[in-house]
């Protein structure tokens, strides 16, 4: 019924579903997975939507043929959405973007820089994604670390997940640094949507989230205390090296200067050629 929470066994329905769509209309993907409340127990029926991503190879041109197999995917997932009561976003029927775009987003390109530091956006509202390119590789980014696998290489999920990952808790320890902290508090930080800088994509509704995610944040953590941006205090339990985050953040803004090739959104493109 409208406003039911879809349960763990539907869910994995859908996105067993989900995948095999993927692998018929577009069997080039080098990688498919979720995003969004649908792989965390958050979605309700009439009111969410299935949030999926298709990761494509480089060089990927958005010309007719492509659009024409586009075309018959949505039109499979536009009936997958009505089997299960779900609601379809009309103005991005998927997210589509290619493999070096997905690494560049993972690395932290669409991350906002202010007097060479980075910081997320005060306000993440609709006005904000349609404000320049960049804001497309922050919403992958968040994307790429709170996912589910459906379809392609899972290595290669797996790997920009951890990416990612380490990035976003790098942007989270400003927050963190005044006293030692560990995963919980990470997690929280993330959680915050009542943050100053907003959250990352995700609320405390997501009932598995903090499930689900632990495990990666763990691993974000020891990723950061490997390179010696954190120290590691007890089992899980760090404290930040100030002078290292410090060259994290230069080293991303000297990245976003020269590191960065920018490369054309299909997403965009697919957005007005598809919306329904």
């Amino acid at each position: 019924m409208p406003g039911d929470i879809i349960g763990l066994e539907e869910a994995d329905r859908i996105h067993q579903q989900l995948g095999k769509l993927v692998e018929f209309h577009i069997p080039e993907a080098v990688v498919a997975f979720t995003s969004g409340s649908l792989p965390f127990g958050a979605a309700v029926r009439g009111n969410s939507d299935i949030d999926v991503n298709v990761v494509l190879p480089v060089g990927t041109k958005p010309d007719d043929a492509l659009f024409d197999r586009l075309s018959g995917f949505i039109d499979d997932y536009r009936a997958l959405h009505q089997q299960h009561g779900m609601r379809l976003d009309f103005r991005y029927p998927g997210e589509y973007f290619t493999i070096d775009q997905a690494h560049d987003a993972a690395a932290g390109r669409g991350i906002p820089m202010a007097n060479g530091k980075p910081a997320l956006p005060r306000e993440l509202g609709d006005s904000y994604w349609n404000s320049s390119e960049d804001t497309w590789y922050l919403a992958w980014m968040g994307a790429l670390a709170f996912s589910r696998h459906v379809a392609g290489n899972r290595d290669i999920l797996a790997t920009l997940r951890r990416r990612a990952w380490t990035t976003i808790v790098a942007l989270c320890l400003p927050d963190l640094r005044s006293r030692n902290f560990g995963t919980e508090d990470v997690m929280a930080r993330i959680l915050n949507k009542d943050h100053p800088n907003g959250g990352f994509g995700v609320h405390p509704g997501y009932r598995r989230f903090a499930e689900l995610e632990a495990p990666h944040c763990r691993q974000a953590l020891a990723d950061l205390s490997t390179c010696g941006i954190l120290a590691r205090q007890e089992e899980d339990s760090f404290s930040v090296e100030d002078n290292q985050l410090l060259r994290w953040a230069a080293d991303l803004a000297s990245y976003h200067q020269s590191g960065f090739h920018a490369a054309s959104l299909l997403t965009v493109a697919s957005s007005l050629r598809l919306a329904i």
